[in-house]
């Protein structure tokens, strides 16, 4: 990324702290399991992402290229984000979702700048 367009995305006004994006790429030949996974998520991890403070968290998948689009709230992503990685399910969830993920990122999500918001 050039110099000046990371300094414009670093220093808009358009941000949110209380909204986050992100994106994960799922292996093409996992993508319907990893689908089935998600209409199951473990309650103990439902409740530790509530706990967290995240909330109208949501997934989207292109399934042409296997790119996961997450998007969730919180009165701060960021806190929310660390109060989630802290948690033993969170730990257990990652560990079991890895196998869907292209490496090398794995299931490291690309977290996107927010730089325009029409309320």
């Amino acid at each position: 990324m050039d110099a000046e367009l990371k300094k414009l995305l670093s220093t808009t006004d358009q941000a949110s702290p209380t909204r986050a994006c992100f994106l994960l790429r799922v292996r093409p030949e996992c993508l319907t399991e990893y689908v089935q996974v998600h209409q199951h998520v473990w309650d103990d991890m439902r409740q530790a992402l509530s706990d967290a403070g995240w909330r109208n968290y949501s997934l989207f998948l292109d399934v042409a290229t296997g790119t996961c689009v997450g998007y969730f709230e919180a009165d701060d992503t960021s806190a929310a984000q660390e109060a989630m990685a802290a948690t033993e399910v969170n730990t257990r969830w990652q560990a079991a979702m890895a196998r869907y993920f292209v490496q090398p990122e794995g299931g490291t999500a690309q977290i996107l700048p927010q730089y325009f918001h029409l309320p």
